[in-house]
């Protein structure tokens, strides 16, 4: 997600405004609407939160799509801080792209510009992710919400529910899952090629100690709300847990957990986990977020009672710092020897050249009215939510944590 380094703000003061401020705004954006350029080709999409993931990658890339078009920015802090690269204001932002500022989400939905709007995607902190979700789904829209969905299994919940009703795609941001090597580990599982599903291993090892080890970066390392703690589960392993769920359709009834903290931030950089399934499967997960070079270390293990599927490999985190080039397969193993591989690793999307990830584009493939496979839902998005928080839950207490059962 887009994280500040200054305090994040709530959601109240990220999602309200004034009616008097409402008002003022919509009389300056309602007559350009009428101008605003729109046809079936073209997904108008709005952004909210201008902080780090949004400069750095959604508004460049938006604006080069040629099957999308900016048409609004939603930031409630005139100076978005981002933890690296240069920062800009939003008065830069408006001059940059073209586009109106708006304080707040009910700011833009007072004004006419708001029915022009196809799709949102949400890239504010954790803490506003509920709310701007279930008004955005009011509004009609396509909503693309930046991972984890949100950090409170209870909103997650309600979250997915909205989403099971609603007429437009809901997908949260899980870029790896939206890779063609994601797609077919789906299709191999779910065609029974290793059996029933009865353990999985999962690990992710990433250089990123510059993000948690650092107290400035609040939004990745301090808890908010009622959050138990902050720092590499809910910053990285919610890929991990979105692609295994994505694959495999596993749900988690439990979690133990351990975990190793940064002496400086506080943020846990280490975890050790094991989550039992609802069908009686059980996940082990390792994690890392202090490790040298400047690629991610990925080892996915499906295992069933007729062979192994295996997803590993190197993936380029940044340039330089001693990066090398992706290097890794999707390997099927069965007990029949009928065994199968496919070259090529690719997990996160991190291009910031390109027009978008594969999820960003699919999301404006769906904007525009496209059938599409949506490989990180409100499901996905919730249970990766739910294993998180009870991660964090057992750590603290040191038991066996149920997950957050489902509201009556």
């Amino acid at each position: 997600s887009s994280f500040f380094l200054v305090p994040p703000f709530t959601s109240t003061e990220f999602c309200q405004c004034s009616t008097v401020m409402a008002q003022k705004r919509a009389a300056e954006i309602d007559s350009s609407c009428s101008n605003a350029k729109h046809s079936k080709t073209v997904a108008r999409i709005a952004l909210c939160g201008a902080g780090w993931w949004a400069q750095g990658w959604h508004l460049p890339q938006l604006h080069r799509n040629p099957k999308a078009e900016l048409a609004a920015i939603v930031e409630p802090n005139p100076a978005p801080k981002c933890i690296e690269g240069e920062s800009k204001t939003t008065d830069e932002l408006k001059k940059l792209y073209g586009v109106p500022i708006f304080r707040s989400l009910d700011e833009l939905l007072a004004t006419a510009l708001a029915k022009s709007v196809d799709g949102v995607i949400i890239s504010s902190n954790h803490a506003s992710h509920h709310e701007i979700g279930m008004k955005a789904m009011k509004a009609g829209w396509h909503v693309l919400m930046e991972k984890p969905m949100t950090t409170e299994p209870l909103q997650a919940y309600e979250l997915s529910k909205a989403a099971s009703s609603h007429d437009k795609v809901f997908m949260v941001n899980n870029s790896a899952n939206f890779r063609e090597q994601s797609k077919r580990a789906h299709d191999l599982v779910r065609a029974g090629r290793v059996g029933e599903v009865k353990h999985v291993s999962c690990a992710l090892f990433s250089p990123l100690k510059w993000i948690f080890d650092n107290p400035a970066n609040v939004g990745w390392v301090k808890p908010t709300g009622t959050m138990l703690g902050n720092g590499f589960a809910w910053g990285q392993l919610s890929h991990t847990f979105a692609w295994v769920f994505l694959v495999t359709g596993l749900t988690p009834k439990s979690v133990f957990c351990h975990m190793g903290y940064s002496g400086t931030s506080g943020a846990d950089m280490y975890n050790s986990a094991t989550v039992r399934c609802t069908s009686g499967a059980t996940i082990s997960v390792q994690g890392v977020g202090n490790i040298p070079g400047g690629n991610k270390k990925v080892d996915n293990k499906i295992f069933g009672t007729e062979g192994l599927l295996t997803y590993s490999g190197d993936a380029v985190e940044s340039v330089g710092d001693g990066a090398m080039p992706t290097a890794g397969a999707l390997v099927l193993q069965r007990h029949d020897n009928e065994n199968e591989s496919w070259p090529g690793f690719q997990f996160e999307n991190l291009d910031k050249s390109s027009n978008g990830p594969e999820s960003v584009q699919t999301f404006i493939e769906a904007c525009l009215g496209k059938p599409v496979f949506n490989a990180a839902d409100s499901e996905i998005g919730c249970k990766a939510v739910l294993a998180i928080d009870a991660m964090y839950r057992s750590a603290q207490s040191g038991l066996e944590e149920e997950v957050v059962p489902a509201p009556t």
